[in-house]
């Protein structure tokens, strides 16, 4: 992994609307435009995280955000240096997915914040990174460092921005050395930070087919460090349900068990605020004193594994969409996020079938009781050779036990009526049956609140079949999993 002569951040905290309590400091669930500096400010002196990711995409954001951070919170900055001891990074719009105009803005307020700084006799300058969401070519990146080029000759500045690629689709990520192969061939580096998604993989591929690619994402990292002398710094975004990754204050050694080679993990909205506060400032101390590890070499032939998991997840999830897009409609907001669907934004979408974002997705299964986990696997394992099936096993080391844990929330009951309406639904119901068969174990509750669970997620299922607001529900539900998606 190599080293750098600046502090490379452990925890991150992120702007994920996955929360389903209300944050410890705040009166509601929902966070505003505003409420998020101060937000960043209790992430960095309450939790002690290392770094905070500000978001300008596809939601609104707060362009004010250093200067109000100074202004407010002085003394802390002055002992705590943005850009040297703790780290404020700027998630970019991808101008590729969603409309251009506001790149400028970004990069501006990039420029301003460091200018400011210096005007004010901090640490500067306080921002010096950027990540590119759904990256998929060097290209990419080359425009965006061009581009930044160009707005900073106007302010006659000295900066200069280092991006972050986030990859997001499962053969991106397994392949990428290569986009970082063609991205140094023309821009120098030394050291790169690289981002590896987690939710948007297990959306559009499932589960499985998500963390293998990652694993294969990590080996391929430590191959390109190895080959170049580019040290890598691999960063993993990672919400609380094994479906987004798995990770929150309960998981923390089980989680760098499965992802050795990860150096910084987001720490989203649920791990923060659906966890007592003293839980959550003990977990983000053990990872940030996570020693860190070489990522393993991943089997051959893994990737033949991916494509037999992705293929039957995604035949499962297109029969049942329009209950998920149904259901998702209930789902709280948390975030001032803006459109993703018509004037401004994007959808997300699979084989054709339009989809809620991975949140939204994963709260709309949990609250059917049918964790997303589950989709699909029964007649992948079927369907695999036993060599494929040994490799699973040793790139997922963790495979079984995150299907029990999320199994505890099935609610077979649900399952077998969804099944009676609809042919998407029996195949999942049949492919379930074909899981508990292949694992050997009877999925469902086990202890007193995955009953309440199961209970509420018999609610949700009676009310949306008669269009009640099933939001309530929804929110309790995922209060008992501590996460709402």
């Amino acid at each position: 992994m190599g080293t750098m002569s600046r502090k490379i951040p452990r925890t991150m905290g992120t702007q994920h609307p996955d929360n389903a309590s209300k944050p410890y400091w705040a009166k509601d669930a929902f966070i505003d435009t505003q409420t998020e500096v101060e937000e960043a400010y209790r992430c960095f002196s309450e939790l002690d995280g290392q770094e905070f990711m500000w978001d300008w995409e596809g939601k609104h954001v707060d362009e004010s955000v250093v200067e109000k951070l100074f202004e407010h919170y002085t003394e802390f900055f002055q002992n705590h240096a943005l850009g040297k001891d703790i780290f404020l990074t700027t998630r970019l719009p991808n101008i590729w997915e969603e409309k251009g105009y506001r790149l400028p803005k970004a990069f501006v307020n990039v420029i301003s914040a460091n200018q400011m700084a210096t005007d004010v006799g901090m640490n500067a300058p306080v921002l010096f990174e950027a990540i590119l969401p759904m990256t998929k070519t060097a290209d990419q990146l080359h425009f965006l460092h061009q581009r930044f080029r160009q707005v900073k000759k106007a302010f006659d500045a000295p900066d200069e921005l280092e991006l972050i690629p986030l990859v997001e689709e499962t053969h991106s990520i397994q392949a990428v050395d290569e986009l970082l192969k063609q991205y140094v061939a023309t821009e120098k580096r030394h050291n790169i930070r690289v981002f590896l998604a987690r939710s948007d993989p297990a959306l559009n591929a499932g589960n499985v087919a998500a963390c293998v690619s990652v694993k294969m994402g990590l080996d391929a990292l430590r191959g390109f460090s190895e080959k170049t002398g580019i040290s890598t710094h691999p960063i993993l975004g990672v919400g609380s349900l094994p479906f987004r990754g798995g990770l929150n204050p309960d998981t923390v050694d089980a989680f760098f068990a499965e992802y050795p080679g990860v150096q910084t993990v987001t720490v989203q909205s649920a791990f923060r605020y659906d966890y007592e506060p003293p839980e959550v400032e003990k977990a983000v101390r053990q990872i940030n004193d996570k020693p860190l590890q070489a990522a393993p070499e991943v089997p051959e032939g893994t990737s033949a594994v991916v494509d037999i998991f992705s293929r039957e997840y995604q035949h499962r999830v297109e029969g049942i969409a329009d209950t998920i897009n149904a259901l998702a409609a209930y789902v709280p907001r948390r975030r001032e996020r803006r459109l993703h669907v018509g004037l401004f934004g994007y959808a997300r979408k699979m084989q054709g079938v339009s989809l809620p974002r991975a949140i939204a997705f994963c709260a709309s299964m949990y609250s059917l009781g049918v964790p997303p986990e589950l989709l699909g696997v029964g007649s992948a394992l079927q369907k695999m050779t036993g060599k494929q099936r040994d490799g699973l096993y040793k790139a997922y080391g963790g495979f079984e036990a995150d299907l029990i844990r999320a199994g505890h929330y099935l609610n077979h009951e649900n399952l077998h009526a969804l099944a009676r309406q609809g042919a998407g639904w029996a195949a999942v119901e049949s492919d379930v049956k074909l899981l508990e068969e292949q694992i050997g174990k009877k999925l469902g509750p086990h202890e007193d609140h995955h009953f309440i669970h199961r209970n509420l997620t018999s609610n949700v299922r009676l009310l949306l079949k008669n269009n009640a607001d099933i939001s309530p529900e929804i929110v309790r539900a995922g209060q008992l999993r501590k996460s709402l998606g």
